[in-house]
Formats: C-alpha cells, sequence, structure tokens
C-alpha cells in the first residue's frame, strides 16, 4: 500500500521540494543583496580639492557617479603602496566590466602636499598603472585636506621622519553623495577582495 502511495505521489513530492528549496534560495538571494549595506545613507562631508591638472574636484562635481576614496601619502613605509595596489586591481575589475569611469571613479587623496606635489603624484600613479580617466589623486591645502580625512572617518597623526600614523581604509559613497561603506584595510591586506569592492561599486551603480 505505502509503495503504490509513492509511486503515486512521489514524484509529485519530489517536484515540490525541488521548487521550496529553489524559492528559498531565490528569496535568500534578494535579503542578502538588499542587505548588502544595511545602514542608512550618510550624506558624506563636502570637497574641493585639486587633481593633477589643476582641476577642481568636488563632491558634488562627481554626483552620478559610484566612488571609492583613499586617503594615503605617498612616501608611506608600509601600508599605503600595496593599499594603492589593491585599488589598482579595483581598477581593472572595474574596466573589465565597463563601468570604469563613466559610472564609476577612484580618487586617492594625499594629506601630505608639502612631500606629494603633482610631478611626485604622476610618479606614484604610474607605477600602479592608474588610469586618470577614472581615478583622480587629488592634493589640496596641508590642514584642509586632513580636515576633510578627518571628516570621513580617517585620522592623521603625524610622527617622527615626516611619517605618520593614519586609519587606513576605503570609503564607498553612492551616487547621490551618500557614504554608504567602510572597507578596512587596516594591515591585513590579504584579506582584501578587489573582485569584491567592484562588485559592490557595480551593484551601487546600478541601482
Amino acid at each position: 500500500m505505502k509503495s503504490d502511495w509513492l509511486k503515486k505521489y512521489g514524484f509529485m513530492i519530489a517536484v515540490a521540494v525541488v521548487l521550496a528549496v529553489v524559492a528559498a534560495y531565490v528569496v535568500y538571494q534578494y535579503v542578502r543583496s538588499e542587505d548588502r549595506f544595511p545602514n542608512s545613507p550618510t550624506p558624506a562631508p563636502d570637497f574641493a580639492l585639486e587633481n593633477l591638472d589643476g582641476e577642481q574636484v568636488t563632491l558634488a562635481g562627481t554626483n552620478g557617479k559610484v566612488r571609492l576614496m583613499y586617503f594615503f601619502f605617498s612616501h608611506c613605509p608600509d601600508v599605503c603602496p600595496p593599499t594603492t595596489q589593491i585599488l589598482s586591481k579595483v581598477q581593472q575589475h572595474l574596466k573589465d566590466k565597463g563601468v570604469f569611469g563613466t559610472d564609476t571613479m577612484l580618487m586617492s587623496v594625499t594629506f601630505d602636499p608639502a612631500r606629494d606635489t603633482v610631478e611626485r603624484l604622476r610618479e606614484y600613479a604610474g607605477k600602479f598603472e592608474a588610469d586618470f580617466s577614472g581615478w583622480q589623486f587629488l592634493r589640496g591645502e596641508e590642514s584642509y585636506v586632513r580636515g576633510v580625512a578627518k571628516e570621513y572617518g580617517v585620522e592623521v597623526i603625524p610622527v617622527e621622519d615626516g611619517n605618520f600614523i593614519h586609519q587606513n581604509l576605503y570609503v564607498l559613497l553612492d551616487k547621490e553623495g551618500n557614504v554608504r561603506h567602510y572597507y578596512f584595510v587596516g594591515n591585513q591586506l590579504e584579506s582584501v577582495d578587489p573582485a569584491k569592492i567592484a562588485d559592490d561599486m557595480i551593484y551601487l551603480a546600478r541601482k
């Protein structure tokens, strides 16, 4: 009797189970995508800096693109070069997806403008194959830039030998000029996934 019942309804039960699993997976993917940045968007602090061509770059002027900001100094003896190298990989992922410079951009902001001259930054950017069509290296008056860095959560503390102690992180801004996420890099460079960062940027660009 039981065998006859299984023969009659077994296939239907199996199909129902498969459909339930598929439905659960779709719901999970939807919820996960909606929770990618669960915190409420926070308006980003305004700024007005100069790129290497002497052009003014502002927060409002770059709205419409998803931006990834990094505060650094080129004479950094430890984390800044490898963290910038990760940005180079993010750049390549964005290029591969066809969104670099059009829907997304990278911004590297020096808080050591006295030493980070335009010439110095051009040389530094070249080491990481920075494409200026979508990767801006920005400067400004020293106290102003460090004030902007602090507003974005990066404390800059001068130490001996011209070096600085600073938070090593990326700030993700959406198209409307809101802070959506912080990637805390620190010294854990091996744990940073440039493909995931690029994917997050593309996600926001397509919303």
